[in-house]
This record gives C-alpha cells, structure tokens and sequence, in this order.
C-alpha cells in the first residue's frame, strides 16, 4: 500500500545518505479539470543526503497519466518518468520535511502543456501550399487585402 504522504525526519538522514524507493498514491494529484488523470501511484527511488540547510534528492520518478488530446479530444496514455531526478529543497523545519509536494509539482511540470496523441498527427496531416493557391481571391477577383489596403488610404 502507498503512503500517503513523504514525510522525512532530518535526524534519520544518514551522513552517507538514505536509499528510499516506494509510491505516492494517486490521490496526491488530485486534478479537477478532468483533461489530465494520474493512471497509477507515483513511484519514487530516491537517493536522500543533507548538505547545509537543503535535502539533496537524487533518483527517478515515474507515474502514468490519461491525458486528454488537443486535436482530437480523445484520451490517450502518457508516463511521465524524470530519470535522472535531481532536486535540492530547503529545510525550513529542522526536524522533518514533506517532500509529498516538491515530488508531485515536478511531475506536473513534465506534463505536456499542448498534449498531443501519438496517432493524432496522421488525423491532421501537413497542408499542402499548393492546394490554397489561388484561394487568397474572392470570387469576383477582390481581395480581403484590397479591402483593408483601401482602408488605409482613406
């Protein structure tokens, strides 16, 4: 079963550091506007070490999300895996951090903004300039741009 948060005490940080490898539920994503779902628990194998005042994270992440395609509203699956993984987060307590939320925003952040089916390409192949030539002509041979272009000389 996966923890519902990650949750470190500063003092069980080892000086050679700390081997942590499990899953965050999906239920830390928690995203309302239904054109992005977490499809699995975020997994985590992490390297943990303290320098100074930081935690020093070094590893990989993974989760699968459903996402929802620009071009053809249709869902597809996308895994979002960020290997290596490398974060420094600041100990503002000095006795645990939570790293629940650094983990879960940069997973976020590897989301594509303008998701785009693998197949939806082929739905919306490259226009041909060759098939609009002549288009840029009304019917009785005026133009849009010789309309505006009137405009200006007024």
């Amino acid at each position: 079963m996966a923890a519902s948060n990650l949750i470190l005490s500063i003092g069980e940080i080892p000086e050679e550091g700390l081997n942590l490898a499990g899953e965050l539920p999906m239920s830390v994503y928690d995203l309302k506007d239904g054109l992005a779902r977490a499809k699995s628990p975020l997994r985590y194998d992490l390297q943990v070490s303290r320098a100074d005042q930081f935690v020093i994270l070094l590893g990989s992440l993974a989760v699968d999300f459903s996402l929802t395609c620009v071009h053809t509203s249709k869902p597809f699956d996308h895994q979002v895996r960020l290997d290596p993984y490398q974060e420094s987060v600041e100990m503002e307590n000095p006795e645990f951090i939570d790293l629940t939320e650094r983990i879960r925003e940069d997973t976020l952040l590897a989301l594509p903004a303008y998701p785009s089916a693998p197949d939806s390409e082929a739905s919306f192949p490259a226009s041909d300039p060759e098939q609009h030539r002549g288009l840029e002509k009304d019917a009785d041979g005026s133009s849009a741009w010789d309309a505006l272009d009137g405009l200006q000389n007024q």
